[in-house]
Parts: structure tokens; C-alpha cells; sequence
């Protein structure tokens, strides 16, 4: 059976055209030229549109042998496999999106950007391009020049044709901080990391930007080191030498998060009778430290799967005008903060 690869190789169109063609999609702006060489293709090709198949391409349900994927995506990303390990938050997001691609029969390729190069992405002719993690403005134009079906997850663009998918993290620090003071907490700091692009770039977290902005928040509380559980242990020493010590504070990840509690165990301050802590990603250590964390879900399997989606909803209807979706997050409330 054709499928609309077959057709775009035989044309030289592109599979989103071919699809809008096929599709009789009338806002779609193409020359009458084009339209009759791919309807003609199809017709001698004996091309069956997918809503008249017994399934459409991206079902969980198994697809026969000879019904082999007509779908490629590319999922570009950055972090190295140490950084995965010392925080697997991307990592769930990917196994993620490579679980949905593989149970829905797309092909799914990837790009890890330190080895690969633009030009190696071009040369694949993918019908869509998911970029996972952080990237600057100039990043996300490179990238989107290679592919307009181009998705971002756990970044922001505001641009009309890009689409969009990452957890609200703004709600999340708000909930955080009032759910501290509901418990008591006199005052709050905030414990975190500088962030990065794909470049080098330092961009501001917006938990970070967040927690300053709140009116409750204690501003000169406020502590950036790195992403890692060394700097955690080593910004909550230095808070405890200072002898200022605030009754809670909001820590940008489990694994900075982890650092503060052993500084803080070792210091034989009690948590949280003295200072509670709520962190963010509940990853699977979270639950298994002492005491355990207090954490806020990111929903990394959700983001992954609505990436996916996504982008195959996006390449079958040949849709141009973006979707940017935020995915809402869930505190989980465990001994570091009750």
C-alpha cells in the first residue's frame, strides 16, 4: 500500500504538502500544478487515504509488518548521559517521547547536538523536529529554519509557527511558597542553579523569577550556585555559618535539594521542625532520602507523550499556527515539609 513518503519521494514535494494536498485542505496555499502531480501520483500509485484505513498512523494499537511507519521525527537534545545521571529529568522526557513514537509506529531519530550537527538533520528529510531542553533565541531559529513542523519541549519561543509544550512552573512556585506559609513557615528563601542553553548562555529560571516577584517572598534570601548536589551542600553550609537561617526555603531541584538536606543532617538541624524544604522533579531518590522530600511533579511522562502527539497531529493536518501548552504540575507533600 502507497503511503505519503511514496508519494512525496515521487513528487518531490514534501510529506506535509502531500498530506494538505490529499487532504483537500483549501486554506492551504498551493498551485493547481502541484495539486494535480501529487493527486495524480497518488492515483497511480493506488493510494488509500488513512481515514479509510482500519487505523490511523499514530494508534497504540500494532501495526501489520507491511504497514511500516510513513512518519520520521527527529528529537534533538543536549544533555550528556552524566547529566542524565546525576538528574534524569530529561531523560524521563525522552524515554518518553521515544516510548510514544515506538508504540504508535513512528519512527523516531535522535540528534544528541554535541555529536551531530545541523546539516546532519537536514540530510534526513524528517517531517517533524522535536528540540528537548533549553536554547537560545538564535538556537531555536537555526533549529526551526531545518524543520517548520518544529516543537519545543521545556522551552519557551514566542513564535507563531513554533509550537510549544512545557509544565507551568510559575503556578507551581506560587503554590510552593503560600503552601509553606499555610504550614507555618515564618520566612522563605530560595535555593537554586543557573540554568543554560545549548550554547553556554545563562538564562534566569522561572522559579527563580517567580520567587522573587511574590510579594510574600524574602528577597534577600535568594542563593544561585549550579545544578548539582555539591552546590546544594555547599550554599546550605555557608547559610548555616551565617548564622541566618530561614524556617523554609524553595530549592530548584531534587538534586540541589538533596545537598541541603545532608549539610542540614550533618548540621543535626531538624527538618522540618526547623527548616522544611520543597523541591522540584520528583525523581524516584526524592522519596528515598532522610527525610523524605517534599516535591513538586513535573509530569515528565505527560510532557513526553504530549510532545508526541503533538507533533504527529501536527504533520498530519499540516497545521502552520502554533500551540504552546502547559502542562499543570502536582506537589507531593512528604516529610520534609509536615
Amino acid at each position: 500500500m502507497a503511503t505519503l513518503r511514496d508519494i512525496a519521494d515521487a513528487t518531490g514535494f514534501s510529506i506535509a504538502t502531500v498530506s494538505r494536498v490529499l487532504n483537500h485542505d483549501h486554506s492551504f496555499n498551493v498551485s493547481e500544478k502541484t495539486r494535480l502531480k501529487v493527486l495524480k501520483a497518488a492515483e497511480r500509485l493506488n493510494y488509500v487515504a488513512l481515514n479509510k484505513r482500519h487505523r490511523p498512523f499514530y494508534t497504540s494499537n500494532k501495526v501489520d509488518s507491511e504497514e511500516k511507519s510513513e512518519i520520521t521525527i527527529g528529537l534533538a537534545y543536549w544533555y550528556s548521559t552524566a547529566d542524565e545521571v546525576i538528574d534524569p529529568h530529561y531523560l524521563s522526557i525522552r524515554s518518553a517521547i521515544e516510548a510514544h513514537c515506538k508504540a504508535n509506529d513512528v519512527e523516531l531519530k535522535l540528534f544528541y547536538l554535541y555529536e551531530k550537527k545541523y546539516d546532519d538533520m537536514k540530510k534526513e528529510n524528517l517531517d517533524g523536529l522535536i528540540a528537548l531542553g533549553k536554547y537560545s533565541d538564535y538556537e531555536i531559529a537555526a533549529l526551526h529554519e531545518l524543520n517548520s513542523n518544529f516543537l519545543l519541549v521545556d522551552c519557551y519561543a514566542d513564535h507563531p509557527e513554533i509550537d510549544v509544550v512545557m509544565v507551568d512552573l510559575k503556578v507551581a512556585t506560587k503554590g510552593v511558597i503560600d503552601y509553606l506559609y499555610e504550614k507555618g513557615a515564618s520566612e522563605i528563601g530560595f535555593i537554586g542553579g543557573i540554568e543554560s542553553t545549548l550554547g553556554g548562555a545563562a538564562i534566569e529560571d522561572t522559579r527563580f523569577k517567580t520567587f522573587t516577584k511574590h510579594e510574600n517572598a524574602d528577597h534577600d534570601a535568594v542563593y544561585l550556585g549550579r545544578m548539582t548536589a555539591d552546590s546544594g551542600y555547599e550554599i546550605m553550609n555557608n547559610i548555616i555559618k551565617s548564622g541566618h537561617i530561614k524556617s523554609a526555603y524553595v530549592v530548584a531541584t531534587d538534586v540541589i535539594a538533596m545537598g541541603c538536606l545532608k549539610s542540614l543532617n550533618e548540621n543535626k538541624i531538624k527538618i522540618p521542625d526547623e527548616v522544611a524544604l520543597v523541591s522540584y522533579n520528583n525523581i524516584t531518590l526524592s522519596e528515598y532520602t532522610t527525610p523524605a522530600l517534599s516535591t513538586v511533579d513535573l509530569s515528565t511522562d505527560h510532557l513526553g507523550t504530549t510532545a508526541a502527539e503533538t507533533m504527529f497531529e501536527r504533520i498530519k493536518s499540516g497545521r502552520r499556527l502554533a500551540k504552546k501548552i502547559y502542562i499543570p504540575t502536582r506537589l507531593i507533600k512528604r516529610e520534609s515539609s509536615l
